[in-house]
């Protein structure tokens, strides 16, 4: 289950692969990387939720459902921009098991996890993007680049820490999190030097065209408590997201805190209730991923001629 694969000569990436059948291409793979404020925990702390969450997809009717949990270096052995470059590499990794099929592949995280998964997005919208783009330069910035890239079907975005510091951080009184700590191990991943620039930190990128070249092929899902100290810079991302029609799909949770959804499978009071938002989850995966019996169903229905039509409706 656990693996350490070679993607080039002399590069690695770290990770859990949970596979139904390793021999076989998937017909979906989330490729998830967690929070922890990019200090904390690790992907295997999240096996428990990403072993629920895999069996959830086979029932969704994934024949061959595959999870890609990566590893990244933490903070302080490492600082920016090493994580998103970790990241990226866990996306190719990720791309290669599906031959390249970037339709088939929902990229997915929480907290911290969800502002690595901006920055990679940022990353390969600007690297291919019609924007122009932009590449990552030495210094950990965006620099113009050419050339296609393959983006994922869909993100997946768990109380996503968009911003790194931002006045849109309020000091909730029932959230767990603390906005002074969290600017804390802001400052220790991306510095002074970044803390306020993309792809470091996403939210600050104000270049339209940037997101919009960023975008899954089928948008965003989003997940939000109501009572996190995140809430307003989340909401503020979702509403820029829809301003320039990117497919947004807000979840928010009511008297929710940080990370909900993760946090419930350890803390909720039945198992309904610890399944609940991971259902969710999988249920706005499969709209936009379709299992190999939906796909059957659009073709059979595809097929269906209009004389067929007119015969039918003949008394």
């Amino acid at each position: 289950m656990t693996s350490t694969d070679q993607i080039q000569a002399g590069t690695y990436v770290k990770g859990i692969w949970i596979r139904q059948d390793p021999k076989q291409t998937p017909d979906v793979v989330i490729y998830y990387v967690n929070g922890g404020g990019f200090a904390l925990g690790t992907c295997h702390f999240y096996l428990e939720f990403l072993l629920v969450w895999h069996h959830l997809l086979l029932n969704a009717g994934y024949k061959n459902p595959a999870i890609f949990a990566l590893e990244y270096t933490l903070v302080p052995e490492a600082t920016y921009p090493t994580q998103v470059s970790e990241t990226m590499l866990g996306w190719k990794h990720a791309l290669q098991m599906v031959n390249g099929d970037g339709s088939r592949i929902c990229v997915a995280g929480d907290s911290a996890g969800g502002t690595l998964i901006l920055s990679l997005l940022l990353q390969l919208g600007a690297q291919g993007g019609s924007s122009g783009s932009a590449a990552q330069s030495p210094q950990g910035g965006l620099m113009p680049s050419n050339g296609d890239t393959i983006m994922p079907q869909l993100a997946v975005l768990v109380s996503p820490w968009v911003t790194l510091t931002t006045k849109l951080h309020y000091p909730s009184k029932v959230d767990y999190l603390n906005r002074e700590t969290l600017w804390q191990y802001a400052h220790a991943y991306a510095g002074s030097a970044m803390i306020n620039q993309p792809p470091a930190s996403p939210g600050s990128c104000v270049d339209e065209k940037l997101w919009l070249a960023a975008s899954p092929r089928g948008g965003y899902v989003v997940f939000v408590g109501s009572e996190e100290v995140l809430a307003p810079d989340i909401e503020h991302f979702v509403e820029h997201q829809t301003r320039i029609n990117t497919r947004v799909k807000t979840l928010r949770m009511e008297r929710g805190v940080h990370a909900w959804p993760i946090a419930a499978m350890y803390l909720a009071t039945s198992m309904d209730l610890r399944l609940h938002w991971l259902k969710a989850m999988t249920n706005e995966i499969s709209l936009l991923i379709p299992t190999e019996a939906s796909e059957k169903k659009e073709k059979k229905t595809a097929a269906f001629r209009l004389d067929q039509v007119n015969i039918h409706r003949q008394p």
